[in-house]
């Protein structure tokens, strides 16, 4: 039989037993993600509605937002979140592709939370450029793409963490 330097055969259960406390400690920390990206989708939807009012600049569009853009970050966060979470309970990890498009979603969000323009008294405005031109025109410009880059990504985010749920569960098919 060979041993190791501390005197212990090479296929004794501690060897296997470590090996499932780093498989088990990897799940957790693909579950926090999970919990992650729903907080993380919550506050990105919440910035993106308000964030305007942290800085004075809170206007008329602002309901307008929270019913379109706010719901469908949110929600497509939240199964993106709950299927890395359901993954991670099988004992699988996320790709690194699906962490990417949700950092992606992130930073988007957060720039398109500084470029989308409200209706205040003094007319259209934005947290980048305010009232004044051409900053507003150009951030007003900016804020389109960002939003579609921003839900485009995080629908990707979402289906490519549904593959990594339903590879698993076809894994454990064959």
């Amino acid at each position: 039989m060979t041993y190791r330097n501390d005197s212990l055969p090479i296929d004794s259960a501690p060897v296997e037993s470590t090996s499932v406390a780093l498989q088990v400690e990897g799940t957790t920390r693909t579950a926090l993600l999970g919990y992650a990206v729903t907080v993380g989708g919550l506050v990105l939807a919440l910035w993106i509605c308000f964030g305007r009012f942290l800085f004075g600049i809170g206007g008329s569009l602002t309901p307008i937002y929270v019913v379109t853009l706010g719901f469908l970050i949110a929600t497509l966060h939240f199964f993106a979140g709950r299927a890395i979470v359901r993954t991670a309970r099988l004992g699988r990890r996320t790709r690194p592709a699906t962490i990417a498009m949700i950092c992606l979603a992130w930073f988007t969000g957060i720039l398109l939370g500084l470029t989308i323009p409200d209706l205040t008294a003094a007319g259209p405005q934005t947290i980048l450029s305010g009232a004044t031109e051409p900053g507003l025109g150009i951030a007003i410009g900016l804020a389109n793409p960002l939003g579609i880059i921003c839900i485009a990504t995080s629908i990707v985010a979402l289906v490519l963490a549904h593959g990594d749920l339903k590879d698993r569960l076809k894994n454990e098919d064959d």
